[in-house]
């Protein structure tokens, strides 16, 4: 079985990765083009709305499921620090990624002020940033 989950959690973070890093494209587009054109603004925030709300975070929560399944089957896991490492980078990971929710609630409700594209554009690199990290500590397990 845990074979299994190892399989499922690694195409779930694929399939998270994906959704959030489109989605904070999406954003940027929205803040930088959509703010004046309503055909935009309305193709935008459906795509927003549906890449979040069907993709990314149902492939954050199979995630998560995944991860502590694998846990359950092996909790000597717990022990060691690099796990603790990538759970706490995986909190970050989750809170990026739903503050790319709240951001496009905020753009399909029109309520003001929007994140300029620059500051979209640095959130965009986080996820890949704390990618790379939470990958080195599975594969190099540091400590």
């Amino acid at each position: 079985m845990y074979l299994f989950w190892k399989w499922l959690h690694i195409i779930a973070i694929i399939s998270w990765m994906a959704g959030i890093l489109y989605l904070y494209r999406l954003l940027i587009y929205h803040t930088e083009r959509g703010r004046d054109n309503e055909d935009i603004h309305n193709l935008l925030a459906l795509m927003e709305k549906r890449l979040y709300k069907y993709i990314t975070i149902p492939a954050m929560v199979v995630s998560w499921i995944a991860g502590f399944s694998m846990i359950a089957i092996n909790s000597a896991l717990l022990s060691q620090v690099w796990l603790i490492s990538k759970i706490a980078l995986v909190i970050l990971l989750t809170g990026s990624t739903h503050y790319a929710g709240k951001v496009l609630k905020s753009f399909a409700k029109k309520q003001e002020p929007y994140p300029s594209g620059k500051t979209l554009r640095i959130l965009n690199e986080v996820p890949t940033v704390l990618m790379m990290i939470i990958v080195a500590m599975v594969i190099f397990r540091p400590f």
